[in-house]
């Protein structure tokens, strides 16, 4: 009795009945609002469509991004999912859509039409290179992306890519890579130069479904970085690529829902004494955000698996590393670094998974049409590996989890700085990219 005494005391102390009923009228308020105002949104009519901010972006660019009937009832969903897909052309920093004095309204702040970008490289035998490159995704006003540069030094480098997602039809395209390249190897002594031309074309089915392929010549040159009385190598192939992918994500550069699957058919066939060899890829990954807002964190699951066939021998280049940042997170690409676990980290085929939650630290935000953000994340990775001649075992699996960091920046897409730890309590860091 003395408890229930006290309890009705404290009530009426704090006046909790008063309190509540304030909260609830207040509640009602803006609930009613809000309501108000989506239906008089969701009821309003457009009847034209207009365009503000493309100064440099042609209006078709934006135009054939749009499927919300005109003229129609405004619909919220269909005007959102357009705002996607014309943020996903990689070329706006801000956009928005809405209805507006019967206008289906579409605002854009264009990012900056070219990029430079500083190149620099360092051979212990050779010295530094230096160049510059430049990238556009708006080449023209059209969508066009192309990306270029070169080195100069001791071992000359120059790259040129060109990519027009959408010539005619539904999303017809075009691609052309031309590249003279050389790189180190993280693991062996030996330096490759690489010489290569590609062309390649794609379409789109009913907006999720993609279909491309490619056609090209590569040439390698291998050689020794500390003997060089050792002979070179050469491989010269023909490489063709044929992919498929289903992509439902809702922001390409930072989902927060749908699907991302596809698989990747890749060959290399030798000319003369260069052997042949064939790739398959698939890969899944899956996106959910229990809460619908901005701020919410997002969580995904991604599966990938890589398997090589050849009927010769495999060159060294196509070795994997179950290591680093593509795969598990807490080991290095480098198999000497990772202690007892050294001899499950090269590989010729393998099947990792990755769990990853992503939630907001500073909210994006437009800085003079380049849209900025900083986001940190937390995963749980697991990879398996073997060589061609074994079969997978689960007992050479290997297990990571860690922390992270990943700063957008619209037209760049992102940059993510991992810190993965593995059951040993060893840690490696680990730099990535979106590109």
């Amino acid at each position: 009795m003395y408890l229930v005494l006290k309890w009705h005391a404290a009530v009426n102390k704090f006046n909790i009945n008063s309190n509540l009923r304030t909260l609830f009228r207040q509640g009602s308020f803006f609930i009613s609002t809000f309501l108000c105002l989506t239906i008089i949104t969701a009821t309003q009519s457009v009847n034209d469509i207009q365009i503000i901010g493309n100064n440099h972006t042609k209006s078709s660019i934006i135009l054939r991004e749009i499927f919300h009937p005109i003229p129609e009832k405004f619909d919220t969903l269909l005007s959102q999912q357009d705002r996607n897909r014309i943020y996903n052309l990689n070329i706006f920093s801000t956009v928005e859509v809405y209805p507006q004095d019967s206008i289906y309204t579409i605002f854009v702040n264009e990012s900056p039409s070219y990029y430079p970008i500083p190149l620099m490289d360092y051979n212990e035998a050779k010295g530094w290179s230096y160049g510059l490159g430049i990238r556009t995704d708006n080449f023209s006003g059209r969508n066009q992306s192309i990306i270029g540069g070169a080195m100069f030094g001791e071992d000359p480098v120059y790259f040129f890519q060109y990519s027009n997602p959408w010539i005619w039809g539904d999303h017809i395209g075009l691609t052309l890579d031309l590249l003279n390249i050389n790189s180190e190897h993280h693991v062996y002594d030996s330096l490759k130069y690489e010489k290569a031309f590609y062309i390649g074309s794609g379409f789109q089915l009913n907006k999720f479904h993609n279909i491309s392929g490619s056609l090209g010549h590569v040439q390698r040159t291998v050689e020794s970085i500390t003997n060089k009385d050792m002979p070179s190598y050469q491989f010269n192939h023909i490489a063709s690529q044929f992919s498929y992918t289903y992509d439902s994500r809702d922001v390409k550069i930072d989902p927060t829902m749908g699907n991302l699957s596809g698989i990747d058919f890749s060959s290399n066939w030798g000319l003369a004494t260069s052997p042949n060899y064939h790739t398959i890829e698939l890969f899944s990954q899956f996106y959910f955000s229990p809460i619908k807002s901005k701020s919410a964190p997002a969580f995904s699951y991604t599966l990938k698996s890589l398997f090589q066939f050849t009927d010769s021998y495999l060159p060294y280049y196509q070795k994997e590393y179950l290591g680093g940042e593509d795969y598990v997170r807490g080991y290095s690409p480098t198999p000497n670094d990772n202690g007892k676990f050294e001899k499950y980290i090269e590989v010729d085929q393998l099947i990792c998974q990755s769990i990853q939650t992503q939630f907001t630290i500073f909210p994006r935000v437009d800085r003079g049409g380049i849209e900025m953000g900083l986001d940190g994340v937390f995963f749980v990775d697991h990879g398996i590996g073997t060589t061609l001649k074994n079969p997978f075992n689960l007992e050479k699996s290997i297990y990571g989890f860690g922390c992270g960091l990943r700063l957008f920046m619209s037209g760049f897409g992102y940059i993510g700085l991992d810190l993965g730890f593995n059951p040993s309590g060893n840690f490696h860091t680990h730099l990535s990219d979106s590109n």
